[in-house]
């Protein structure tokens, strides 16, 4: 059986099938490693694509790599980082399945990863990407799978809730691809209903799978440090408002007055949740705990995010929003970097898999500077300031993304050094190799 049954009382028959502790331990401690080397792949595809427009005679396409950028960015860094933090996090989950699930579910996820941030650029929408957007979508299946099978034996808790509502939103977000195949074959290619699909896609994955994901992660930290006032409520008001505020990724085509107010009402319930959960995290006694400020300034853009999606409700700030791609743009990177990955590396941590020592802090301070400047320079690009040399100064700020992540992760690029090394060989030292980044 690939997941073992047994009734609640019956330890001893399951925990002969299920995954040792260490064992799942390890391949977090593995998954960590391959997700920052792979975070500094998706800011050397930044550069990338901020240096293209200065390099005419460059032969890939610009939107070709800013599709292996975006996939990379989900499949090579995000979703192995979390599943790395869930098994951290929720060892009782991590110990209840068969740990060939788990080294399935990173192998999948890995492998699919690195084809399409290799097809994407060279071919763009080509079978080849394709298979392995599939294939990534169908490591999603896995996951929610096992995990959904796994929860059900275990103890209810709003961490657990989270995951698995984010998991159902992971699923639900692939309808998206999906669906666009069909539609260009029947030549409805940028028509409403095809970019209505993508904005589904990109909804329910970053307000749906990372949203939800994040706050389980959060809540189960909540609860092992003396519990959660408002967790049973935030819960389901974020699930109540998750459908709802799809629609605000509509208004650009300028539906019916009842889609703005459902919208509305679905950012409003958001807003609340986002309320207590403040409620729950602010009693938190902070003074023994280390990287706070990471937590602060991803709940800070969580919280900008809520605001950004209330207002977005507003015909004329939807309006805005859809006339000028900046804005959508600088929205993607304040959830992705500023809330999703900044709460990342504040959990890797607190669980022990990330050490910044002083030098590593000063390459992260970099690396926020280059993203404040990236998001205020979008900004007001949306506005329609002029601003000088607005192209090199997108390249600079990547470049500054990309040269402070490769400062905090320094150990890294010592071992990637070994001349001759085979990449398989190199991961083995560096796991063994002292470092900031650690089991």
């Amino acid at each position: 059986m690939l997941l073992t049954k047994r009734k609640p009382h019956n330890t001893t028959r399951w925990q002969h099938h299920a995954a040792p502790a260490n064992r799942a331990t390890n391949i977090a401690a593995r998954l960590v490693r391959w997700s920052l080397f792979n975070l500094l792949g998706v800011a050397a595809l930044g550069v990338l694509m901020r240096a293209i427009p200065l390099l005419p005679l460059f032969p890939l396409a610009y939107k070709n790599v800013l599709h292996g950028h975006s996939h990379f960015a989900f499949g090579g860094w995000v979703m192995p980082i979390l599943l790395a933090l869930i098994l951290k996090s929720f060892p009782q989950l991590a110990t209840q399945v068969a740990y060939p699930h788990w080294r399935n579910i990173s192998v999948l996820l890995l492998a699919s990863a690195y084809g399409m941030v290799l097809a994407f650029p060279l071919q763009g929408y080509a079978p080849m990407a394709i298979f392995f957007a599939t294939l990534s979508i169908v490591a999603g299946y896995y996951l929610a799978w096992v995990v959904w099978r796994a929860v059900r034996q275990l103890p209810p808790g709003t961490g657990l809730r989270f995951v698995s509502a984010g998991l159902f939103y992971l699923t639900l977000a692939s309808i998206g691809p999906f669906i666009t195949g069909p539609l260009t074959a029947m030549g409805l290619q940028y028509t409403p209903f095809y970019y209505n699909a993508i904005y589904g896609y990109l909804h329910f994955t970053y307000n749906g799978w990372f949203t939800f994901a994040v706050l389980g992660l959060l809540y189960q930290y909540l609860e092992s440090n003396g519990g959660s006032k408002y967790g049973v409520l935030v819960y389901p008001l974020m699930h109540a408002a998750c459908v709802p505020t799809y629609l605000l990724s509509v208004l650009w085509n300028k539906p019916a007055p009842v889609f703005y107010v459902i919208g509305g009402l679905g950012a409003l319930l958001q807003v609340a949740a986002t309320g207590l959960l403040l409620a729950d995290v602010l009693p938190l006694q902070w003074a023994a705990r280390k990287g706070r400020w990471l937590l602060v300034l991803s709940l800070l853009a969580f919280v900008l995010k809520q605001v950004l999606q209330l207002a977005s409700a507003f015909p004329t700030v939807a309006e805005m929003a859809a006339a000028n791609r900046s804005f959508v743009i600088s929205y993607l990177h304040l959830v992705l970097l500023g809330f999703v990955s900044l709460f990342m590396l504040w959990a890797m941590q607190r669980k022990g898999l990330l050490r910044l020592e002083k030098e590593s802090r000063k390459g992260l301070y970099v690396f926020l500077v280059g993203f404040t400047t990236t998001e205020l320079l979008l900004v007001a690009a949306g506005f329609h300031f002029i601003v000088p040399c607005f192209v090199a100064a997108l390249l600079f700020a990547a470049a500054l993304m990309l040269g402070g992540l490769l400062w905090m992760t320094g150990p890294l690029l010592q071992v990637l050094a070994w001349a001759g090394t085979p990449l398989h060989r190199v991961f083995v030292r560096y796991i063994a190799a002292p470092g900031q980044i650690r089991t």
